[in-house]
């Protein structure tokens, strides 16, 4: 799988480092040697990882880990009934340490150098989506004692919810930094040009890391002003191009056809085409299942979810959205969660041109139909990893490790760890949870 990853990013980065072109127009450094390349370059391959993230190699493992997918061939066979070893997690690691946090956390020192506080609060946010979600993968990682080689050759693990923490103190000054000023209008390499703010995203992803945490006060206060419209969403830009293809697509067409499909059928497709009833009736779901699936392969034709040049949602409206409605049903109870749920569901109704009806329901009952949407409505994200464990697979997703009881709780420490820093706290079995999620 490392190969499948490399050639992924070597494609992918091609793309957005010529978009990178005008801020390094006369350099004369070694253009390997990031440490030396402009701040505003280095946003760049931070933007590059987490879109890597959110898309590629973790988003299939955790994919087929929730059933959204099925592993059918070759090593993704053995994950799909959840065979791994530490060694599949090595690309992982290194894409959030070298290529994405340490080239984000030079951009936002080189950002305070030069003053600009916009670069700055990108910097951070890009910070804390791979900080936050390498804590929500594997618990304890390194924080502190990270990106400095020499100081720190083998750095000590941080406790998760420490990280945590300190994601959420980067968001905090990243809002403070930003204002209200668009991805579109201030280093947007790699992302769709649209309506979306830098501001509103990171409120997004402080309800997201709340949510993790089940500080569902917060979660719910951060969604309320986090990403406000369907158009505001963070998503990645793709498109036929050499380079800026859908990694979905890419896997998938190009590099491993039959690897992940949903057949057997995966629980996902079960629930669209009725073969699992719902908790909240859906007629609309024919056209969903049309769109997110070809057959029982991933629909990476033209009007498919995983089409060559279809965005990827990386910080959403429906996530967000879906967070307010989780966290008012909690917090407040009764039917609390309903008007945000309608909201989604009116939306979806549009979108699809069908029937999305709005719940009736109240107490754990809307709280559950609001966590099947979300599980529904975001194939493919780490988000519904994170839930499924968080909630301790509340909505019944197989288990599908023969005489298995748990879906996996996180992901391995990379072999790499294992080899190289004497401060590995020892190997985790797949099935122990995080601390957020005992």
């Amino acid at each position: 799988m490392k190969t499948i990853n490399k050639i992924i990013t070597l494609c992918f980065g091609i793309a957005l480092l010529i978009s990178c072109n005008q801020y390094t127009d006369g350099i004369n450094e070694d253009p390997n040697n990031f440490q030396n390349a402009p701040a505003e370059l280095l946003i760049g391959q931070g933007n590059l990882a987490v879109i890597k993230l959110s898309e590629s190699q973790s988003s299939r493992v955790a994919g087929i880990w929730v059933d959204h997918f099925t592993g059918s061939d070759r090593q993704y066979e053995l994950l799909q009934i959840y065979g791994t070893t530490a060694s599949d997690y090595d690309d992982d690691w290194d894409d959030i340490y070298t290529n994405g946090l340490a080239q984000a956390k030079l951009a936002e020192d080189g950002a305070v150098e030069i003053e600009n506080p916009i670069l700055e609060g990108v910097a951070q946010i890009q910070q804390a989506i791979l900080l936050g979600e390498a804590a929500a993968l594997w618990g304890d990682v390194p924080n502190t004692e990270a990106l400095d080689n020499v100081t720190y050759p083998n750095p000590n693990y941080d406790n998760q919810l420490e990280v945590l923490s300190y994601v959420q103190n980067l968001l905090t000054k990243a809002i403070s930094n930003l204002g209200g000023v668009k991805v579109s209008d201030f280093y947007n390499n790699g992302y769709v040009l649209n309506e979306a703010t830098w501001k509103e995203v990171a409120h997004s992803l402080k309800a997201r890391y709340y949510m993790i945490v089940k500080n569902y006060p917060m979660a719910l206060l951060e969604a309320k002003m986090g990403v406000s419209s369907p158009e505001a969403s963070l998503m990645a830009f793709h498109s036929n191009a050499e380079g800026s293809k859908n990694l979905y697509y890419q896997f998938q067409v190009e590099l491993r056809g039959g690897y992940l499909t949903a057949a057997g059928p995966s629980h996902l497709y079960n629930l669209l085409n009725g073969t699992t009833a719902r908790l909240l009736d859906t007629p609309g779901d024919s056209k969903r299942l049309a769109f997110y699936f070809n057959g029982t392969n991933i629909n990476t034709t033209e009007e498919g979810y995983f089409a060559v040049d279809a965005s990827f949602p990386v910080v959403s409206w429906i996530e967000t959205k879906l967070i307010e409605a989780e966290a008012e049903q909690r917090v407040n109870m009764g039917t609390a969660g309903e008007p945000a749920f309608t909201e989604v569901r009116n939306y979806l109704a549009t979108a699809y041109g069908d029937v999305f009806p709005t719940s009736t329901s109240s107490g754990d009952q809307l709280l559950n139909e609001i966590l099947e949407e979300k599980y529904v409505s975001l194939p493919g994200s780490l988000q519904v990893f994170h839930d499924a464990r968080r909630t301790k697979n509340v909505l019944g997703i197989p288990i599908k490790k023969p005489n298995g009881t748990l879906l996996p709780q996180r992901f391995l420490y990379p072999q790499t760890e294992i080899n190289s820093n004497d401060n590995f706290p020892g190997l985790i079995d797949l099935f122990t949870p995080t601390e957020v999620n005992k």
